[in-house]
């Protein structure tokens, strides 16, 4: 009996020299060892400088596998070695699948709360902003998940955003793009970083590009993690999806087990001859680019390029251009194919003085005393807002670079003659409004198709758009003109008027007073 007690003493005494070193080894910041896809990953992360131990990281969480494995890989890979030095997540519900969308959602609360890991959600109705838009729902989803994660990464003050996007995603993108038409930018893949937008200081990476999805679901399994499974990712309802279910499948089987990593190793030797393309580019785009006019947040409305330049430069800079300007236009480059990259090129061969083609819905094209311009079209303006929206701080002051106006908003009660003296002597940017009306939060935003309000002293709503025409108000400044917002629904047309529900009345005991500042130029 002794004998055992003493034998159960000594393994107690080691067990706790063992976790005394373990964390010992953690404490002084020694390496342990890591999972082969952690290795992948921290290479990926470290020869792509994706980001390093400084940055504060936003990760976007589906609740999928890929968002899944990439959270776990993270924070088990902090453990061990410091690769971040905050990690916050992201979730956008897309609305789309009903039940199944919310049961995903709450997925990833459960996920933040365990981790306690701060994150936002939020949910927006892309099948409403594809039809408003006139986009796919998986071109709309896209743009609207880019738009939420860059408005995420600024609340969290963050200029890195990471996303799960794998080794068979960049397959499968570049075998879309093959059969859709393509040149050398497509058969780069899926790039490891890029801005969010060329005007943007917010980056997206991938560190999980070089991993394949079923190593994923291995090391899942593996280390019994849950995760949610998204029933559209079965279905062949899109031409990505068929790509994926049924074509590579189709390949893989009869022409080329290892098609996907062809596919990949092409993408790679691709990049190699892009990337030397791409620096020639920047090098000269600095000397082609002569002005961009007309911006408002993050976009611009024309490019203005050298055309003499243009021309002396070989063909495949001449696209690299064209991509360099729509981009700074924010022009969706899904939706420029062969067939509109080679109606820009064609018109730099005309000799003429002057020209003007529309290229597609989004861009028109203009030669004019040896220039060519680039126009972003007026109708696409009002297709969604410029400016993203910014919630306005009440009572207090809010500023966003995006708006020429700083907005300052103040609560009072109704005393003595302060609002006759108000109405009286208020400039044409504030305004004063029954503050019982007022629902929070407030935004700002710029206008949106189908946008209607009810113009203060009117017996009925009316479309912003017959608004501004009724008020003359110039086609050019509309795009720009700050709308305040409650519930999405436009409450304060800044500088024109206010909604007729909005109003101060006999009942009114407390307002709410709103001013637009102009920045100084």
């Amino acid at each position: 009996m002794n004998y055992m007690l003493l034998s159960l003493f000594y393994l107690t005494t080691n067990l706790c020299q063992i976790i005394s070193i373990v964390d010992m080894i953690k404490n002084r910041g020694y390496s342990l060892v890591m999972a082969p896809l952690q290795k992948q990953m921290v290479n990926m992360i470290k020869n792509f400088n994706l980001f390093d131990k400084k940055d504060a990281i936003l990760v976007a969480i589906s609740g999928g596998p890929d968002s899944v494995a990439l959270l776990n890989l993270l924070t088990q890979t902090n453990k061990i070695e410091n690769i971040y030095s905050k990690l916050y997540l992201a979730h956008l519900n897309h609305l789309l699948r009903g039940e199944e969308s919310e049961r995903d959602e709450q997925f990833v609360r459960d996920i933040a709360r365990n981790c306690s890991i701060p994150i936002i959600i939020e949910q927006r109705n892309i099948r409403q902003s594809a039809r408003i838009r006139k986009l796919s729902l998986e071109e709309a989803a896209r743009e609207e998940r880019y738009d939420f994660l860059g408005e995420a990464a600024k609340r969290f003050n963050t200029h890195v955003i990471v996303v799960g996007h794998t080794a068979d995603d960049n397959a499968e993108t570049i075998l879309h793009r093959i059969i859709r038409g393509t040149g050398i930018i497509g058969l780069t893949g899926i790039r490891p970083k890029r801005r969010l937008l060329p005007t943007s200081k917010v980056n997206l990476v991938r560190p999980l590009l070089t991993i394949w999805r079923k190593d994923i679901i291995a090391y899942l399994k593996t280390m019994k993690i849950p995760y949610r499974t998204d029933s559209t990712n079965l279905s062949t309802d899109t031409f990505r999806s068929r790509c994926r279910r049924e074509l590579i499948p189709l390949l893989e089987k009869n022409y080329n087990a290892k098609v996907k990593l062809s596919l990949g190793k092409l993408g790679e030797i691709s990049t190699q001859s892009y990337n030397y393309l791409q620096s020639e580019a920047d090098r000269l785009f600095e000397k082609v680019l002569l002005s961009k006019r007309g911006e408002v947040g993050t976009a611009f409305q024309g490019i203005t390029l050298d055309l003499t330049l243009c021309r002396k430069s070989p063909e495949v800079l001449q696209q690299i251009f064209m991509k360099k300007a729509l981009e700074y236009l924010r022009v969706p480059l899904k939706n420029f194919g062969n067939k509109q990259y080679t109606c820009l090129l064609d018109v730099l061969k005309l000799e003429c003085r002057y020209m003007r083609r529309r290229i597609n819905r989004y861009v028109t094209v203009e030669i004019k005393n040896n220039t060519l311009c680039l126009f972003k079209e007026k109708d696409q303006v009002d297709t969604k807002p410029i400016l993203e929206e910014v919630t306005l701080l009440v009572p207090g002051e809010t500023r966003s670079k995006g708006f020429a106006y700083t907005f300052k908003t103040e609560i009072r009660a109704i005393t003595g003659q302060f609002l006759e003296q108000y109405k009286r002597n208020k400039k044409r940017y504030e305004e004063v409004v029954d503050l019982r009306e007022i629902k929070m939060p407030l935004t700002v935003r710029t206008r949106r198709v189908g946008d209607r309000f009810s113009p203060l002293g009117s017996n009925g709503s009316k479309k912003l758009k017959d608004f501004f025409i009724d008020n003359k108000v110039p086609q050019r400044e509309r795009a720009t003109i700050p709308i305040v917002t409650m519930r999405d629904q436009p409450i304060w047309v800044v500088g024109y008027r206010i909604d007729e529900h909005i109003r101060v009345t006999d009942k009114t005991e407390k307002l709410l007073i709103m001013k637009a500042v102009q920045h100084k130029k």
